[in-house]
């Protein structure tokens, strides 16, 4: 399990699953405000927010916060990023699990967290970018 101070940085994502997945999920993310999804950058203080790259620009969006919590996929120990209070709908019902696959990777579990829908999970690995981004 990763902790919260051992993936401070700048991470890219990669959409990984299906077929169907993979090719519907930008989309998917531009209608609920986070087109052009780059990656997430994880701060010392356990504060983590959405990187975007847009008409070659990179911001940033959703501030969320890491917490220690039960996974809702298999009950174990693990860390998941918490969208915060004031995201926009449905971000603040959004809960991202973190597993470590190595030093560097990130497996994220996208769930809904609503009753009926947090056995639904979205797949994405997180890679860590030495040097940030917008480079």
């Amino acid at each position: 399990m990763p902790d919260k101070t051992s993936i401070r940085g700048v991470y890219r994502a990669a959409f990984v699953g299906p077929g169907w997945l993979r090719t519907s999920a930008g989309p998917a993310l531009a209608l609920s405000g986070l087109g052009g999804w780059w990656g997430k950058e994880f701060s010392t203080d356990g504060t983590a927010v959405n990187i975007v790259l847009r008409a070659g620009k990179f911001s940033t969006r959703f501030p969320m916060k890491l917490v220690t919590a039960k996974s809702f996929i298999d009950g174990r120990d693990g860390l998941a990023i918490y969208y915060q209070t004031g995201n926009p709908f449905p971000w603040m019902h959004i809960v991202d699990e973190l597993r470590q696959m190595d030093d560097g990777t990130l497996l994220g579990m996208t769930l809904a967290n609503i009753n009926g829908l947090r056995n639904l999970a979205f797949p994405f690995t997180l890679q860590f970018q030495e040097h940030g981004y917008g480079l």
